[in-house]
């Protein structure tokens, strides 16, 4: 029951199920990737949206980027801060 709780266990599971459906094998790894990275990936799109007048790529990109890595970190953030206060919780 514990590994329904656990936010790399979540996307694993949905990225499973889009790979099951669609029959892309690397989609599980690729998924759990990004979640490690997520905050990596979160400070690339910052800068690339800082720069994006100098890249090849539109503003318009670097943004939704930025915003979609942005969401991804913060629910990483709220779900690894839940985890801390269960623990907390249960320590105690």
């Amino acid at each position: 029951m514990s590994q329904l709780k656990s936010p790399a266990a979540i996307v694993s599971g949905l990225f499973a199920t889009v790979a099951a459906v669609f029959n892309v094998p690397f989609v599980d790894g690729l998924a759990l990737w990004l979640w490690g990275n997520v905050n990596q990936l979160f400070l690339i799109s910052s800068i690339g949206v800082t720069v994006s007048e100098k890249l090849a790529i539109p503003e318009k990109w670097a943004t939704q980027a930025l915003l979609l890595t942005g969401v991804i970190l913060l629910a990483k953030l709220v779900l690894d801060a839940g985890d801390d206060l269960e623990d907390s919780l249960n320590d105690s």
